[in-house]
């Protein structure tokens, strides 16, 4: 039984499902498309996570104007979206997890870089909107990951204090922003090695193998 409030926060991108290679895939062809070179692992460890004006800005090397962003987001989302459609699915054991955890009390929230129509695309395209107390967009804040404006503003929705928060992260400044939050970790290693996580406390592939107590744990 849950003696107090707890929240599990959840990243949606690489966290809800296994996404990463269809954004990849689409960031590959848009910056393809401008004449930039693009190289996965820079994108994994210096954008994955943030916003897509942030990832904009870090490849065009300047500032993007809200407009410009705009239509450039809507495009790459178009071909991330033609991508993942035909392989949309919820990670392994995510439904059967946050049914055990919502059954013992605790508060779930999803804290995404990602827009609405995105959030609309996974959410609702995998009927799991109703899983979750509270959503946070990268609409809805001012900062995007490694700030940790996302999962404290998901954690004030939630009414759940930030000590008392589980955050669960692929991305490393996901993991980041759950640090300087205050919260625990648990890593999701879709996108990142487990050894390259150094502050998660829980590492796992998916939610196959891992209970709610386990994550409730790491409060203790």
């Amino acid at each position: 039984m849950v003696k107090r409030d707890i929240g599990f926060l959840f990243d949606m991108d690489g966290v809800v499902c296994r996404n990463i290679p269809a954004h990849v895939e689409s960031w590959r062809i848009f910056f393809g498309r401008h004449g930039i070179e693009f190289e996965m692992g820079d994108f994994l460890a210096n954008t994955m996570g943030m916003p897509t004006r942030e990832v904009l800005r870090y490849y065009f090397k300047r500032k993007i104007p809200a407009a410009e962003a705009a239509a450039h987001a809507a495009i790459k989302e178009g071909y991330y979206r033609k991508i993942y459609l035909p392989k949309r699915r919820a990670a392994c054991g995510l439904r059967r997890f946050l049914k055990a955890a919502h059954g013992t009390g605790v508060r779930l929230g999803l804290g995404t870089g990602s827009k609405d129509d995105n959030v609309t695309f996974i959410l609702d395209g995998l009927n799991l909107r109703a899983s979750f107390d509270a959503v946070v967009d990268g609409g809805m804040v001012a900062k995007g990951k490694p700030d940790p404006e996302t999962f404290l503003t998901l954690a004030d929705k939630l009414k759940v204090r930030a000590k008392d928060c589980v955050v669960f992260e692929d991305s490393l400044l996901g993991e980041e922003a759950a640090r300087r939050a205050g919260m625990a970790v648990v890593a999701i290693t879709t996108s990142h090695r487990a050894d390259e996580f150094r502050h998660a406390r829980l590492k796992a592939r998916d939610f196959s193998n891992i209970r709610p107590a386990q994550a409730a744990a790491l409060l203790c």
